[in-house]
């Protein structure tokens, strides 16, 4: 007879419950810390304020910019860093589940250098045909149409195999990162700007670019969940995958454009914010398995806890300075990457 140590089972619902849990804490402090002091009660008062069935028991005594600040700044950037994060973190777990390669991310596929294309266009042409929200539509546009075209000239003879999608992905993403380069040289005058918008940063984001972007990023997460049975047999190569009966190209397909979608929607308002879809699902394979009926939800969880604590970081390094978030990322993101490379090469990662 096998027993289970209680200690065990406590330790490992432990395992489920914390993360869900600090990720609501880290999104409370994080509504509290900004340039500005605001007292937590009057932030909470504030928020409680929005409510409905709290707010008739909340009188408005505070000063009308503490609720500026609360409502139109720090909420959008708080709720940006959760749409963020969790839509990089599950596609980063799809795609490394579509490729069978712990070191992919969702912009191995082109979704970075479409998107980056589409905002620099922006910037240098100073189109308005989509009013204040130009550049996130061309951002996106350009994102979904730089994919499609790598999956276009990976596909033959009705399929498209992973490492054709790969170096497809690499040859496109070289090209438009050279037609950046090029506007950017016939345009000096914008090249900072544009700069700080390839780096990646939540702040300043508004809640006319999160609406649209938390229903396609809810959406395509609820689609991968729901293929993460398919996802786990792709995992174990395309001949096992047809012999339980998955469609194997069909799931690709639909995995990679569910992935698009969501990611070319939260990249289109936040810029190039890397290394999240190559860290977040490792952690979680490390707690939960291989599974990604587990994978695919705490990818989500620790994508946006990871970016909220970058996006505090970011606004902590430089007094009176946000920097962007793309460079805190990038920092903790590197040494991990080259940490991965290391077990690939030694064969331990999964």
């Amino acid at each position: 007879m096998r027993y289970v140590s209680l200690d065990s089972v406590a330790l490992r619902g432990a395992t489920y419950i914390i993360p869900p849990l600090a990720l609501v804490a880290l999104s409370v402090l994080s509504l509290i810390i900004g340039s500005i002091r605001i007292p937590a009660s009057t932030t909470f008062r504030i928020v409680g304020s929005q409510i409905p069935g709290i707010s008739s028991y909340i009188h408005a005594t505070w000063p009308r910019a503490y609720y500026i600040i609360v409502v139109y700044l720090r909420e959008p950037e708080v709720i940006g860093s959760l749409v963020v994060g969790a839509s990089l973190g599950v596609g980063g777990a799809v795609i490394q589940s579509v490729f069978r390669n712990p070191i992919t991310e969702p912009y191995i596929i082109g979704i970075s250098s479409g998107a980056a294309l589409g905002a620099v266009i922006a910037f240098v042409s100073g189109i308005t045909v989509f009013g204040i929200y130009s550049l996130q539509v061309l951002a996106f546009v350009f994102s979904i149409a730089v994919v499609s075209a790598v999956y276009l000239f990976s596909f033959r003879g009705g399929r498209a195999p992973p490492t054709y999608l790969l170096l497809a992905g690499i040859a496109i993403s070289l090209f438009t990162s050279s037609m950046v380069a090029l506007l950017l040289y016939t345009r000096p005058a914008l090249e900072n700007e544009a700069y700080f918008w390839l780096l990646g940063s939540i702040n300043g984001i508004t809640w006319g670019e999160l609406r649209p972007v938390t229903v396609v990023v809810v959406l395509c997460m609820a689609a991968a969940f729901s293929m993460n049975r398919s996802l786990d047999a792709l995992q174990l190569g395309d001949q096992h995958a047809h012999s339980i009966g998955v469609r194997v190209e069909r799931v690709r397909a639909t995995a990679i454009a569910v992935t698009t979608l969501s990611v070319s929607a939260v990249v289109s308002v936040s810029g190039l914010i890397g290394f999240v879809g190559l860290i977040v699902p490792h952690i979680s394979r490390i707690l939960y398995g291989g599974t990604n009926s587990k994978v695919i939800p705490y990818s989500a969880v620790f994508g946006a806890m990871f970016l909220l604590v970058a996006e505090d970081v970011s606004k902590m390094v430089l007094p009176g300075e946000v920097i962007p978030i793309g460079i805190v990322t990038g920092i903790v993101g590197v040494p991990f990457f080259l940490y991965l490379v290391r077990r690939v090469v030694h064969g331990t990662a999964r």
